[in-house]
């Protein structure tokens, strides 16, 4: 049996015919291209195994991120299996072949935030700016990293969230590793009256922080003036302490109380927003 050729006629005149002989197709035609679906799954398999088995012996390499190159390696030799027996039963790849690149363009701006996840995630785990249980601050997030996965990063965060950060944003975000620093640096601005005795202030504040519990002594402790506010005079306490991000919330917390102690015994005001009202016709 075969199907007729069918012939379209457009407005300039231009004939366009496509055709397709069911008759011409024999059965070592039909062997050929089972046998191509089949052995392309066959050595998909086969491959994917032989990948793995070799990730797994390069120093370095994250075996999520093996696993992610072996699968794109098998969907590759899938498709060609597809396509060889296409071609063997016949199909005209002029008109086959522009639909599946229309697929493909389709399919690709569909999936493009999944592909550069992918891509992103397979990166990630190749470079390891970080590894499993290490504090990280990235895209507005702060936590022990859970994993690596081939699409995000799964951060545990301190107030006991878990958060799936798309790995392209973690890519393109500043990240931060705060296990493998030994110390961080962390600052507070405690505004003073503009009668203050700044030389004064100052003092009483590195006092203060050197006896602050998780403040290190070195480097030591700083106080700098700051700015001139519209109501305060500010001081920036600077201070070194642990790297991880429980011992800077609880060394922040000591240091800003034991400062606050310190001026209140000193006499020095902490001062707060004021205003001077003048009232029209007011003598004086």
């Amino acid at each position: 049996m075969s199907v007729a050729a069918r012939a379209v006629t457009i407005p300039d005149g231009v004939e366009i015919t496509n055709s397709f002989d069911v008759e011409a197709i024999t059965a070592v035609d039909i062997i050929f291209a089972a046998a191509s679906l089949v052995g392309g799954f066959i050595l998909s398999r086969l491959t994917k195994r032989a990948l793995l088995r070799f990730f797994r012996g390069v120093d370095g390499l994250p075996i999520d991120a093996g696993v992610l190159i072996a699968r794109f390696t098998g969907y590759v030799i899938i498709l060609t299996g597809l396509f060889v027996a296409l071609e063997a039963l016949g199909f005209s790849w002029g008109p086959l072949g522009a639909f599946l690149i229309l697929a493909l363009v389709v399919v690709f701006f569909a999936a493009k935030p999944v592909l550069e996840d992918l891509g992103a995630g397979l990166v990630l785990q190749v470079r390891q700016p970080f590894g499993k249980g290490d504090v990280v601050d990235v895209a507005g997030e702060c936590g022990n990293l859970v994993e690596v996965n081939s699409r995000t990063v799964v951060l545990h965060t301190i107030d006991g969230r878990r958060v799936h950060v798309p790995s392209r944003t973690v890519l393109n975000s500043a990240i931060r590793n705060l296990s493998i620093e030994r110390q961080r640096l962390t600052s507070f601005v405690a505004g003073v009256e503009y009668s203050t005795d700044l030389d004064r202030a100052r003092s009483v504040a590195v006092e203060a922080l050197s006896n602050a519990e998780g403040v290190y002594a070195d480097p030591p402790p700083e106080a700098l003036v700051e700015e001139f506010d519209d109501s305060t005079i500010n001081i920036s306490c600077r201070f070194w302490h642990a790297a991880d991000l429980l011992s800077e919330l609880r060394a922040r917390d000591e240091a800003m109380r034991t400062v606050k102690r310190a001026f209140d015994a000193s006499g020095i005001t902490i001062a707060f927003p004021q205003r001077v009202l003048w009232r029209s016709g007011e003598d004086g």
